[in-house]
């Protein structure tokens, strides 16, 4: 029975750490511990990957405004665009970068306090360049424009 119990022990390691299962979750857990050291930094980079989806909606939604329909837009590769795919993989990727960053901060700032001060204070700047990134793709698909007094007014077709 003991010889039983001990070669299922030993199968379930062999099958456990067969393949990359347990470096995947480590290398994750180390990127959570070093992302997110309080749980107000997962908030606010969930916030500013929220903002940052809507973004992506927005934008797709003013070009196929401006092509006149999906299947126009479709056509033309406006919407399926390489250089629209680049720009979002670089945001996303310079985001993640920035949220290590922010975390490694936290760790290395001797002051708590201060830690939290600087992420609070570079979550919000991403986020309100979401926001106003948001707010010109709409201004772009509606029949609007900023004139050159920073001014709303309707665009003469």
């Amino acid at each position: 029975m003991n010889e039983n119990i001990l070669n299922r022990i030993n199968d379930y390691f062999e099958t456990a750490f067969s393949g990359l299962k347990p470096i995947l979750g480590l290398g994750i857990s180390a990127i959570g511990y070093i992302m997110f050291p309080e749980g107000a930094y997962f908030i606010s980079l969930m916030a500013v990957l929220g903002a940052a989806f809507i973004d992506i909606v927005t934008k797709n939604y003013a070009i196929i405004k401006k092509n006149g329909g999906y299947k126009n837009a479709t056509k033309s590769g406006k919407l399926f665009s390489k250089p629209l795919w680049l720009g979002t993989e670089t945001k996303i990727i310079s985001y993640l970068t920035i949220s290590i960053l922010t975390g490694l901060s936290y760790r290395m700032i001797y002051l708590k306090k201060d830690g939290i001060f600087l992420a609070s204070f570079v979550y919000s700047v991403m986020f309100m360049r979401e926001f106003q990134s948001n707010i010109e793709n709409l201004i772009e698909a509606t029949v609007y424009e900023i004139n050159k007094n920073n001014e709303l007014q309707r665009k003469i077709e």
